[in-house]
């Protein structure tokens, strides 16, 4: 069986398997594929953790420090969106629109009204999901492309309102002069705090959304991404199930926002229209949906393809949309579930060949 497998490799495969092989070396024997489960994974997120701790320490370039601090704030948004987008099986294209709403919040809690920045955080995350809420009535009503209408009409709304609210906004030009961010007076004011913040919010995100999908509520949603007359028909709420997810992901992108107005010290408008939205898609769907490391690795993947182009300037988008259609084309399914999948072979593999070997001994 394993050699049959082996031969149905696609060429394509060969780029990526020496280096989970040798992920495979330092992960423990199982009896078989599938009986590795629970207290292996575990021990693969610690070496997950590991690496984020220490990379900071090795790699020592601020300019590294503030990308993975951008890639952190995208991937809060993505795995929020995944939430919305992978399990529940929504369309949204206004996310950007709650991006925002927690950035302007965080601006104008702690410039016009001297709120301390943590609870700015919470109140961005409070606010941009009331907004969820408000608008999650009439909207999820709708389905597939006309969902995706609707809130991409929100975002566009969202910047009217910005944009014409002056007094409040700062209108074109924005707010600025955001605090950093700080705790009990210790202040995030350098990349290297920034990263270890951003991280840390992720991870606790991250651990919270991997409870949520195993529990009754997760399932649920998942029940209604496959077929929502399925799920009534065992008593789902399914009008019910789209707002909680709808909300939750709302929430999610007001974190995202509040701490990236304290890390850039500014709220514009620019940065919130619907190419945002877009991008945030694409990092859900190139991480691969219906997994929660997906977005985190698509939300680096495209920021450091993001960096890489700028400096081509004019070819830059040109070039951008070529590589993102080369890797839908090679990985349909995303890029982490496709590494997952392979990951869980591999480490199946090397550790029957392993006890295998003992066993001649």
């Amino acid at each position: 069986m394993v050699m049959k497998t082996e031969k149905e490799f696609r060429k394509r495969d060969f780029f990526y398997l020496m280096p989970l092989w040798l992920l495979s070396l330092i992960v423990p024997d199982a009896d078989d594929l599938y009986s590795y489960r629970s207290k292996e994974f575990k021990r693969k997120e610690l070496y997950y953790l590991g690496v984020v701790l220490i990379l900071p320490l090795i790699w020592s370039d601020p300019h590294f420090h503030h990308l993975m601090v951008l890639a952190g704030i995208y991937a809060i948004l993505a795995l929020g969106l995944s939430l919305f987008l992978g399990y529940a099986g929504q369309i949204s294209l206004g996310h950007a629109a709650f991006f925002g709403i927690g950035a302007y919040t965080t601006a104008i809690l702690t410039t016009r009204y001297a709120m301390p920045t943590v609870l700015a955080f919470w109140a961005s995350a409070v606010t941009a999901a009331a907004a969820a809420f408000l608008i999650g009535k009439p909207i999820l009503k709708l389905k597939g492309y006309f969902l995706a209408l609707a809130t991409l009409g929100f975002g566009e709304i969202f910047l009217v309102i910005v944009r014409e609210t002056r007094t409040l906004t700062g209108g074109v030009i924005g707010i600025f002069g955001i605090p950093w961010f700080s705790i009990a007076g210790f202040s995030f004011g350098t990349y290297l705090k920034q990263y270890y913040l951003i991280w840390g919010v992720l991870l606790g995100l991250f651990l919270f959304s991997k409870n949520l999908v195993r529990s009754k509520w997760g399932r649920a949603s998942l029940a209604v991404a496959v077929s929502e007359d399925a799920a009534k028909s065992v008593g789902i709420d399914v009008a019910q199930t789209k707002i909680k997810v709808f909300v939750m992901s709302a929430a999610f992108a007001g974190f995202a926002g509040s701490l990236f107005a304290c890390i850039m010290s500014t709220a514009n408008p620019e940065a919130f229209g619907l190419g945002f939205s877009t991008l945030i898609v694409m990092m859900v769907i190139l991480g691969g949906m219906g997994n929660l490391y997906g977005p985190i690795l698509g939300a680096i993947l495209l920021t450091y393809l993001m960096d890489v182009l700028a400096r081509y300037q004019e070819w830059s988008l040109p070039i951008y949309g070529v590589i993102l259609i080369l890797l839908l084309i090679f990985f349909p399914e995303g890029i982490g579930t496709r590494l997952g999948i392979r990951l869980i072979y591999l480490i199946g593999y090397w550790a029957k060949k392993r006890k295998r070997d003992e066993g001649k001994l």
